[in-house]
């Protein structure tokens, strides 16, 4: 082949062609392609950026939200101390105990007067005046000379502990300012730390609270509390100013060897009253992560696609003939659905073999056609028959829950008639006795000269009194008379007044009454022994202060909430069968379980325990 000869059919030759055209075909796209994946790649390494800008400002806004909650706080307990009359010691440390109570940042709620900045109350520990908290701090001075809220810088304390306050001038009905109302914060408390709480930092993510001074007050890594942060004068231009940022540094990280990492940072301040900043950082390499391995497969995969498209366009050359364009056909046709017409031998040929490939792959697809039309029919068959048993189970299963429900009914009237058995026997019999017995005893004494005989008999009456007193508790605890009469909500409230008040406990009942209704005697019941449990638990186990019981009817069902503040207990080691409290939670559960209810029990040592009972009420009473 000469040289003229080889450049016409390069020219003019068909597998030149076909590979030309298949070239640049493919090439052309996959370079629109590059171009627009790289331009996605930045605008997503933006994208990333900007949703860091935006947890940190929504961080900063809840946290914002906070603090300025708790500043109306004691704003409140000021404007409450400035009357014309001003309250007295005690109603002083009722305020701020309040305060305290009501307050989800602050460990100690003080009250300072004058530049003696005594406390009156400290609800955490109740120490003495000299170390409730410094004599001198610059922001109580600014406080008092203001007359403004100011919140202090972190402070130092004698003994080492750290300390941030908020202070709250309060004035004189003469508008003189007469003291300070202080909260103090633990930063290393987990309560300041929930101000970081709505958010859940990615891999390698690090979000600190960041004071004016540059010092990481809270941060979800808790090795950088109290650390000063690597751009503190930047940070405390942003917050002076009330500016958001978004960029990227280098931060230095501890270790054998410090080493600079590039990192991706988003600052966003808290408010002006509050001298904070929420800072979020996480390595580049792990922001934009994504972005990265996308560039790494760009550039693996751009080459590789080239090289493929050249070998796929040189076979294609190769291969076009007239024989494919009959194969084309015939499969054309078969993706039509006919597969009745067989493909024509084609010679021994790499096409041949392609055709007799086509051929067998007709034959296998009709044949698979024609087993999927049977296997439908025989599914159809099996559908019709399963949906028949399906419903004879339904049918059952729904007889089987009508006959539970009748003899839950039944047990439960049975248990209560049972109990209001034992409670007549009692009233009637075993308290009249004992009653008898007592006047008997009294008659005895009178008749006796004082001395031992008659001392003895009189404290056989007092024993036969509490007899008489014990008799009556019990036959109210078995059938009180508040839960026929009244109904499921007072009977709660009345055996709460009754054993929780006179152990000093404070009781707030919340019930939905707008609906009289009353419920299915079987569910108030049920709920009232449950609900009795719990009340009863409490007093001998919780050592509580304080006890909320919110009762509401909603949509088909009832809900009961039992919260106390008492010390609590460790939930998975208390098990449910060990006796004591462990005994008396399964058998709330097993009365919740019977109604087809639930029982939700949320406990831990020290921070109180709260049950959730919720019944089903049925379409009655929807």
């Amino acid at each position: 082949m000469n040289g003229a000869e080889l450049k016409h059919r390069l020219r003019h030759g068909l597998r030149a062609r076909i590979v030309l055209l298949t070239l640049a075909g493919a090439l052309a796209p996959a370079g629109v392609l590059a171009g627009l994946s790289w331009t996605g790649i930045r605008s997503f390494e933006r994208q990333i950026s900007n949703e860091r800008q935006q947890i940190a400002a929504g961080v900063a806004a809840s946290a914002a939200a906070r603090v300025q909650t708790e500043m109306e706080r004691l704003n409140q307990v000021a404007a409450a101390l400035g009357g014309r009359q001003p309250p007295s010691r005690r109603a002083r440390q009722a305020i701020l105990r309040e305060a305290y109570l009501r307050s989800r940042l602050f460990d100690r709620v003080l009250l300072t007067g004058g530049q003696r900045q005594a406390p009156l109350y400290a609800p955490a520990a109740r120490p003495s005046p000299a170390a409730a908290f410094p004599a001198a701090i610059p922001a109580a001075a600014q406080a008092l000379g203001s007359g403004l809220p100011v919140i202090s810088p972190l402070v130092t304390l004698p003994d080492g502990r750290r300390r941030l306050y908020f202070f709250v001038p309060w004035r004189s009905w003469r508008g003189s300012a007469s003291g300070l109302v202080a909260g103090e914060i633990a930063p290393a408390s987990r309560r300041f730390r929930s101000l970081l709480g709505i958010a859940h930092a990615a891999p390698g993510e690090t979000i600190d609270l960041v004071s004016r001074e540059g010092t990481v007050l809270a941060s979800t890594d808790p090795r950088r509390l109290y650390a000063s942060s690597d751009h503190r004068h930047f940070i405390g231009g942003l917050i002076r100013g009330q500016r958001a940022s978004t960029g990227t540094c280098h931060t230095c990280h501890g270790g054998a060897v410090p080493q600079r990492v590039q990192e991706l940072m988003a600052f966003a301040p808290v408010s002006p009253l509050a001298p904070w900043g929420i800072s979020l950082h996480q390595p580049v390499a792990l922001a934009f992560q994504p972005a990265i391995e996308l560039q790494k497969q760009m550039l693996f995969w751009l080459p590789l696609v080239m090289l493929l498209t050249l070998l796929f366009a040189l076979g294609a050359a190769s291969s076009i003939t007239s024989p494919l364009a009959l194969l084309t056909r015939r499969a054309r046709r078969m993706r039509a659905g006919e597969l009745e017409t067989p493909i024509p031998h084609l010679g021994s040929d790499e096409v041949g073999e392609l055709g007799e490939a086509l051929e067998r792959m007709r034959l296998d697809l009709k044949r698979s056609m024609e087993q999927a039309e049977q296997a439908r029919n025989e599914l159809e068959t099996r559908v019709e028959a399963r949906t028949r048993e399906i419903g004879q189970l339904n049918r059952e299963l729904r007889a089987r829950e009508a006959l539970r429900a009748q003899l839950l009914q039944k047990v439960i009237v049975a248990q209560e008639e049972e109990r209001r058995r034992i409670a007549r026997e009692l009233h009637d019999e075993t308290a009249q006795v004992a009653s008898v017995l007592a006047a008997g005893l009294d008659r005895a004494g009178h008749a006796l000269p004082p001395g031992a005989a008659r001392a003895a008999l009189e404290q056989a009456q007092n024993l036969a009194q509490r007899i008489i007193a014990g008799i009556h508790r019990l036959a109210f605890d078995l059938r009180p008379s508040v839960l026929d009469d009244l109904g499921l909500f007072p009977a709660i409230r009345w055996y709460a007044m009754r054993d929780l008040a006179p152990r000093g406990v404070e009781v707030h009942c919340e019930f939905d009454e707008s609906d009289e209704r009353r419920l299915p005697l079987e569910v108030e019941t049920s709920l009232f022994r449950a609900a009795q449990e719990a009340i009863s638990n409490i007093a001998r186990h919780a050592q509580a202060e304080t006890v909320l019981i919110q009762c509401m009817r909603g949509a088909g069902a009832v809900t009961i909430e039992i919260e106390d503040d008492g010390r609590g207990f460790d939930l998975p080691s208390a098990g449910l069968s060990d006796g004591g409290r462990g005994l008396g939670l399964a058998g709330i559960r097993e009365r919740l379980d019977l109604l087809g209810g639930r029982a939700e029990i949320e406990s831990a040592p020290g921070e109180g325990t709260r049950l959730l009972l919720s019944a089903p009420l049925g379409d009655s009473h929807e």
